[in-house]
């Protein structure tokens, strides 16, 4: 595994979603190692070093909930987070008795995943987090996550693609300040030409659509110049 990202023990019960879990887990810069098995599961835990355990409650071999105790004997520190179809208060009191630090109710999606991961990580292991993972910035009534392409409102979490958060990390970055058109071009599409150009004015105008929700955060455009993402009122940061 490499030692550049954070690595995550994935244990689900599942195959086929253990396997789609790990592949979009990969994509957002985590290693991850992945079983199905809770005996076999312990012994991998047990022979190697891991940031974050994700743990199916229902397993074979050995239970989530026994898996997890048998770890906090010997283990204190590593955050494990819990997964299961049972939205009862009964079942999270369990999970947290084990030895659980967060609990997650399937079905989930990757975003809601990958932003508790991130919160974990971030009270666990803070250098670590901050080291591989771009801060969150935030603007007017946004909080946008770059690491997630996730720009949260005051009323919804709206997912970003790739180059809608490369694009908006651009200008967050340098608020109220204008950022050359040619150098989103070329740092977000590689080059600089008209077809490009094009492109970038579609995702320019998505943005500003995600955006309306707060009338005093705007991208403007700023002749033969670039754009600005302006703030007007409340801080940026």
């Amino acid at each position: 595994m490499s030692n550049q990202n954070p690595t995550i023990l994935l244990i689900e019960n599942d195959l086929e979603l253990g396997s789609m879990l790990k592949d979009s887990l990969e994509l957002k810069n985590y290693n991850v190692d992945v079983e199905h098995r809770g005996d076999r599961a312990l012994q991998l835990f047990q022979a190697a070093k891991y940031d974050l355990v994700l743990l199916d409650v229902v397993l074979t071999g050995i239970s989530g909930l026994d898996l997890a105790k048998t770890i906090r004997e010997t283990d204190y520190m590593t955050p494990i987070m819990f997964m299961s179809a049972k939205d009862d208060d009964k079942e999270k009191i369990h999970a947290y008795c084990s030895g659980g630090d967060d609990y997650i109710v399937k079905p989930f999606t990757i975003t809601e995943l990958s932003l508790r991961i991130y919160a974990l990580l971030r009270r666990a292991k803070p250098k670590l987090v901050n080291q591989e993972m771009p801060e969150t910035l935030r603007f007017g009534d946004f909080t946008f996550d770059y690491p997630n392409r996730v720009l949260c409102t005051p009323t919804d979490t709206v997912p970003l693609t790739k180059k809608e958060a490369d694009v908006l990390r651009m200008l967050a970055i340098n608020v109220n300040n204008v950022v050359k058109r040619e150098k989103v071009l070329t740092d977000v599409w590689g080059e600089n030409d008209y077809f490009m150009g094009r492109s970038m004015d579609v995702y320019i105008a998505r943005l500003r659509k995600k955006l309306s929700e707060d009338k005093n955060v705007s991208i403007v455009n700023v002749h033969r110049m670039g754009f600005k993402l302006e703030v007007t009122n409340g801080a940026a940061g």
